[in-house]
Formats: structure tokens, sequence, C-alpha cells
């Protein structure tokens, strides 16, 4: 999925930008270089301010991130809002706004680490904040209002065009964009305006306000604008693009970075031209715990057997093994297997599923291989023994049967889709999928039933051990669920920003889970709390596994181990 940068801020030679699913970047040189920085959420983010060294971020559901670093690190500082959140302006002196829609409004007085509520100005789509000449906040609604905040009170004023959504303020004047390419220009407040056509026909989706009258505006279909009269003249640049662009942000050396979807358009002469400029960080951090083990192939299940002994399976029917922690590794293939999704295995017995036409069995420890039949579309499997197991198959249950041979699909409930198994001991198994649902049960697949999770979201990752059971799923933000008695009742303990794919715990009661962008969790408190650990990608992280003083995460093109502790006998 490609990243979309909804906003830009920068002072001199730093540039910060945020946008879809949490992602910000940073260079300290101009944006010759850019590092992507590790933020608390998976929200989109919408709009960034900034004076010294405080950054704030706002985006989705509510969204707030706080840095004081010059966005080097970000603590969400979560204000109990649900509403979009799409403009947010930072005054000197710390006080701030954050709009966004229903006509939300956030008020914060220390540089954005803490927020309440603000007064609302009605029941409009705030989709921009600013600061006037004056200091007072402004906020622009869809609904064609411009919003004054004097204190505690709101004094409104209706803006021409059409759907306006871009808003700009410098010294007394204020620009707004409309929805047909039009920029309006108002020198008392909002009270009259004066209107241009800009030229571009199209929905104006930012604009930046220079010195000496210099005027920005992007949007729609990559247009990009420019005029040097405060928005009574235009003219188109040259540079063309079809990609929208959300966010334009300039300084008053003739640096002018306006960005979106793909490249950037910069200028470095006070907009007179523009050069696409790519945005893209260089590989992820990786300086904790944890340190990449060399394995080539596209894997996509993973388990971990002890002692050194790890077990892979990806595209095209591919099996990789290890003995010695991934040293040396011996490489298979198993004809119509198609691309392999996971994988479980017990003492030499090893079950591994995917989406081809056969899903495969190991006896002697993965040497050799052979058919189970079954339906393709294999998501998950789990057991106790390696004849009693089961699996997600076409998003639906089935059990080992017939001494391993065939797997059989049960009468679980079919809608919605299950995504993941766990099979547990005394004939109990629980399967969980969209919306939150959990089922169980406690005769081998016999009869189902299901379980209320207290939760909507997609579930896709279980793990257990004994009565003790964990849950994780998103997209986005995920809950993390714990059931202690077998899977029977369940209870949220937590939510951590992304989109979990897998979990693993050991032991001691420590729990790890990893998903979407490269995310990777630990817990060291049963599930309550998650500190993240670097990955160095921004990948899809598949699977996380251990087995005795080792954790293994599998991701794209990437293997990673993490010792944790010693063995035990």
């Amino acid at each position: 999925m490609s990243i979309r940068h909804s906003a830009v801020w920068g002072r001199g030679r730093l540039i910060v930008i945020a946008g879809s699913e949490g992602h910000v970047l940073r260079s300290e040189d101009g944006g010759q270089r850019w590092k992507r920085v590790q933020t608390p959420t998976r929200q989109d983010l919408s709009a960034l301010a900034g004076t010294g060294a405080a950054l704030i971020a706002a985006g989705h559901s509510g969204t707030l991130l706080s840095s004081r670093d010059d966005g080097q690190r970000w603590s969400d500082v979560g204000c109990g809002a649900t509403a979009d959140l799409r403009g947010v302006a930072l005054r000197d002196d710390g006080e701030a706004i954050a709009v966004g829609l229903g006509g939300t409004v956030l008020r914060s007085g220390d540089h954005g680490q803490t927020w309440g509520a603000g007064p609302s100005p009605g029941d409009l789509c705030l989709e921009a904040a600013a600061v006037d000449a004056e200091g007072r906040f402004l906020a622009l609604a869809l609904e064609g209002q411009l919003a004054t905040l004097q204190g505690a009170t709101w004094t409104r004023h209706e803006v021409p065009g059409r759907n306006p959504r871009a808003l700009c303020a410098r010294g007394g004047l204020v620009i707004v964009g409309d929805g047909d390419g039009h920029a309006h220009a108002s020198r008392d407040g909002g009270a009259s305006w004066e209107s241009h056509s800009t030229g571009t026909g199209r929905s104006i989706k930012a604009l930046w306000l220079g010195a000496a009258g210099l005027v920005i505006a992007s949007g729609e279909s990559g247009i990009l604008a420019v005029s040097e009269d405060e928005g009574r003249t235009w003219r188109r640049t040259a540079l063309r693009s079809d990609q929208h662009r959300c966010a334009a942000w300039g300084d008053d050396e003739g640096a002018i970075w306006c960005v979106g979807d793909g490249p950037a358009a910069r200028s470095l002469d006070g907009g007179k031209s523009f050069t696409k400029v790519p945005v893209q960080a260089g590989d992820a951090p990786l300086d904790g715990p944890w340190e990449k083990v060399p394995v080539r192939g596209k894997f996509r299940g993973l388990w971990a057997q002890g002692q050194g002994r790890v077990v892979l399976v990806g595209d095209g029917g591919t099996i990789a093994r290890t003995h010695d922690g991934g040293q040396t590794w011996e490489r298979s293939a198993v004809e119509d297997a198609g691309a392999l999704i996971a994988v479980w295995g017990s003492g030499e017995t090893i079950l591994a599923v995917g989406e081809g036409a056969s899903q495969i069995r190991t006896e002697d420890g993965g040497r050799s291989w052979i058919e189970v039949a079954g339906k393709p579309g294999g998501a998950s499997v789990h057991g106790q023994n390696g004849t009693r197991a089961f699996a997600v198959i076409d998003g639906r249950v089935c059990r080992l049967i017939a001494g391993g041979s065939r797997w059989l699909e049960l009468e679980a409930p079919r809608e919605p889709r299950l995504r993941a198994v766990w099979a547990g001991p005394e004939q109990r198994a629980v399967a969980v999928g969209s919306g939150g649902t959990i089922v169980r049960t406690i005769d081998d697949g016999a009869t189902w039933e299901a379980a209320e999770s207290g939760s909507s979201r997609d579930l896709s990752a279980i793990w257990g051990r004994g009565d003790e059971l964990f849950v994780a799923g998103g997209p986005g933000v995920s809950d993390v669920l714990r059931s202690r008695d077998g899977g029977a009742t369940w209870a949220v303990l937590a939510q951590v920003s992304g989109s979990l794919t897998s979990l693993w715990g050991d032991d001691a009661g420590t729990l790890w889970a990893c998903g979407a962008r490269g995310v990777l969790l630990c817990s060291s408190d049963g599930g309550h709390t998650w500190r993240g650990e670097a990955s160095g990608t921004w990948g899809t992280l598949f699977e996380v596994r251990g087995d005795g003083g080792e954790v293994w995460a599998l991701g794209e093109n990437l293997l990673l181990r993490r010792r944790h502790r010693a063995p035990t006998d």
C-alpha cells in the first residue's frame, strides 16, 4: 500500500512530513536524506503544526501526537475525542487548537502535551486551522464558513465558493482555497472577500502564504499554481502530475514543499520553478535486542522447535529448515503446494497449509513431505500432537483425521470469515475471525458455540497455554483480549497501535506480537501494557514464535531472532 503524505512542516533545513498509517519522515538536510520516525499510532495523520522544537500531529479517530524534540520522538496525548481531526494550529506561547468533523474543537495550553474540549462553532466539518496576525485561531468549515476564536467565542463569516478546504494566514491576509480552483482573500478577518481563479479548475487542498505576496496553491490531480501578488493573479507551474497534493509549506529563503501521493514537488527559488523529489526513508532502525538472520526466499509461515531448530514455509511450496540457529539452511519444495502460509509442529511431525491444491505434512522433521487431502486456502494451523490438529482453510475450521492424512471441514459458523485457530487440551479448540468473532469447541469440533469477545476488530492472531488464551487483531488499532477459562469468557486488556498478525508467549509470562508496518511489541505484564521494539523493517511481520531462550519473527524477506533469556532444561 502506498503512503499518502498529508502534512508538512519545517524550520530551516529541518523538514517533517506526516501521512497515512502514522507515517512520519524527518530530514535534517533540506530533503536530501529522510529517516522514518517511529510513532505510537497507525491512524492516518492529517495535519502538523510546530514552533521551536515543539510539534503537534493530528489525525483520524481523535489522534493527537506531541513531540518536544523536533519530531524525533512522539507521544500519544489522547484527548478522548473520536472524531477525525483535520487541522491543527500552534502559537509561540504554547496555545493550540485542533479541529475536525462534527465541529470538534480541542484546546491545549502547553504546546500540545495535554488537551481539553474547546468551544465549538457548530456542527460543521472543520477542515483546517490557522493563526491570524492578532494571534486569534481560525477554523475553516467545508460548509463555507470561516470561524474566528476570540477568548471562548467564535465569530463566523461566510466564505464564497464551493467546498473550501485550504486555509492560510499571514499578517492581516487570510486566503481560502475552494473546490473549483478559486482563491478567496480577505483583509478584514473574513467580513469581505476578493475572489480570483487560479486557472486550475480543480479542488485546492493546500495553501502556503509567504513573504512579499507569494502564495502557493496545490491540490487535486497534482495542480500547482503560484501567485506573487497576494492571490490576485496566478500562473500554473511547468511541473505536471496527476497525483494529488495535500499539503504545502515553505520558508522565506526560497524553499517550498508540496506533498501528497508519490514524489514531492520542491522549489528552491521561491516558486519560480519546481522539481519532483522522492520522499522515502532508508532502512528502519534495528538497534535493540533483535538481530537479522540471513535466509533467501519469500516465506510466510514460521515454526520454532527450540535449540536452534526453525522451519519456514512460503511461496512455491518452498520449505527451509535450520538446526543451528540460521547459520545453515536446508531447502526443499513441494509441487502443487502453492504459497504455503502457516506451519506448526510437534516433535518430528510438522503440518503446513497454504493456498495451493495440497496441504502437506512431514513425520521426519521436514526431510520428506506427503500430501494431506483438503481444500486450498489454508491460513492457520495449530495442534496438540502429530495427529490432533485444527486448521483454518478457506475461512472454515478443519480437523485433521484419518491418522493425519485428511482435513475434515467442521460444522463451525461460516460467517463471518475465520482467520486463525488454536488447539487446546482436552478436546478444546478456539477459532477467531472478522468482526470480533470467537467460536470454541469442547468436543473436538463436533459442536461449536460463539463467545462474546467484547471487540468488533478483525481478530487474526491467537496464542495460549492451558486455560489462558490471548487474541489480537486490527486493522489500524488492534484490541488485545485475554481468556482465563479456555475461551469461554473474554476481556479486552489493551488497545495497541498497528494491525497485529501474530502472538506468542514464553513460560515466564512475557508476550510478543507483530504485524503490519514492522510493528514488533513486547509485554511483560500479561498483555496489559506493550512496548515497541525496533524491527528493522517497515514491511509486514507475519509471525512471531519461540522456544527455549529464543524468539523469532518472520517478515517480508526478513527473519529476526531475539535471545531473551538462557534456555532451561
